[in-house]
């Protein structure tokens, strides 16, 4: 009988993320003849229930927590305390975890969870890390930059922008592959259904973003960028899907402006909306980029690293550095539908080539063989 390699997968957040979604992708897809999946998730919370459903055996970590350093999290000097306080009894824990379960491969679905990767070192278990988000510059990335390369030879990023910011030397010693996030096939559901939810006329024109309300996604600009290009266009409309709390609902009431808590399924936006915006603020992947592409949407994007890897400039969408060239590409996209299908096509094209989901599994499978092997 052969035996199954076991992998444990280990998720750092308890809400709905993009990075909870692109990991259930791996795991719902792995070969079950070759390994055997573990997931443990150091955060209770509600996507626990959507992992349960994969389905996945699940395990518990209490007390263990996440090292944050990296743009999307916004800083604090409480984030910044409890990293340190919380750093040491993570490790001692994670230890025993591992001691027990005794895995051939952990995969770590973010470089915050570099105490797993300490542990594991020191078991001797073979680690690889998820590299979801970019590290930042200074006193607050460089705690993960270090532990991360000392302790951690394996990195799988979802894209360039994010390996550069680790760092790692030419050395033999790393393993490392950038391998975008990838989409399923989009179930198609019509464009009616949206704008019978939003109450406005088939021929206004829908923008659409599909985010998280956090600073670094920049959905505050956002917002203040949309009530000029509204002012002059009354047929604008931004739907905005992401809204965290009862304090982000409140922007309802400008005008044109429709908020939506996050929500797993996202065929109903995309399929109804024209043009897809991304503004974010600070260097991270957008998930949110790499699905409108699959839909057929044009990008307005900001020009920052990591959007800047998913958005082919005047071809797929349009990058821009400041508020007068995102209005001019609201204007330009929100007038031309002919432009509108050529850069939704181009988009479309472009994720087949890059976001296609068998062709980066294969690419994640061929990387763990190449870990394990050596």
């Amino acid at each position: 009988m052969i035996k199954l390699t076991k992998i444990l997968y280990i998720h750092h957040y308890g809400g709905f993320s993009g990075a909870a979604k692109s990991l259930s992708y791996i795991i719902k897809n792995i070969d079950n003849t070759k390994y055997s999946p573990l997931l443990l998730n150091i955060e209770e919370g509600p996507v626990n229930n959507f992992f349960s459903e994969i389905p996945v055996k699940m395990i518990k970590a209490p007390g263990i927590r996440a090292f944050h350093g990296s743009t999307v999290v916004e800083k604090s000097f409480k984030l910044f305390v409890r990293n340190w306080v919380f750093l040491l009894p993570s490790i001692f824990k994670a230890y025993r975890i591992l001691k027990r379960e005794n895995p051939d491969v952990i995969h770590l679905n973010s470089t915050c969870l570099f105490a797993f990767g300490i542990a594991g070192y020191l078991l001797k278990i073979k680690v690889i890390c998820h590299v979801r988000e970019p590290l930042r510059n200074g006193l607050w990335g460089f705690p993960l930059r270090i532990f991360c390369k000392k302790f951690i030879s394996n990195y799988i990023a979802i894209c360039k922008f994010d390996l550069d910011s680790l760092r790692l030397s030419n050395s033999s010693k790393y393993k490392s592959e950038i391998i975008y996030n990838f989409v399923e096939k989009l179930q198609i559901v019509e464009r009616d259904i949206l704008v019978s939810k939003l109450g406005i006329a088939n021929t206004d024109i829908i923008f659409l973003y599909l985010a998280r309300f956090s600073k670094s996604n920049g959905w505050e600009v956002l917002i203040n960028m949309a009530k000029k290009a509204i002012k002059d266009n009354p047929n604008y409309h931004f739907v905005m899907v992401g809204a965290q709390n009862e304090n982000n609902l409140r922007y309802n009431d400008i005008q044109n402006i429709h908020v939506f808590p996050f929500v797993k399924d996202v065929e109903t936006f995309l399929c109804g909306a024209d043009v897809f915006v991304c503004p974010f603020v600070l260097p991270h992947f957008a998930r949110g980029v790499i699905e409108a592409s699959a839909a057929g949407l044009p990008i307005i994007g900001s020009n920052i690293g990591g959007v800047n890897e998913l958005v082919v400039h005047e071809s797929t969408g349009f990058l821009y550095g400041n508020e007068s060239e995102f209005i001019k590409y609201v204007n330009v996209l929100g007038t031309d539908k002919l432009l509108r299908n050529t850069m939704g096509e181009n988009g479309v094209n472009f994720a087949k080539i890059n976001f296609d989901m068998n062709k980066n599994l294969i690419k994640t499978f061929s990387f763990y063989s190449k870990v394990i092997n050596s």
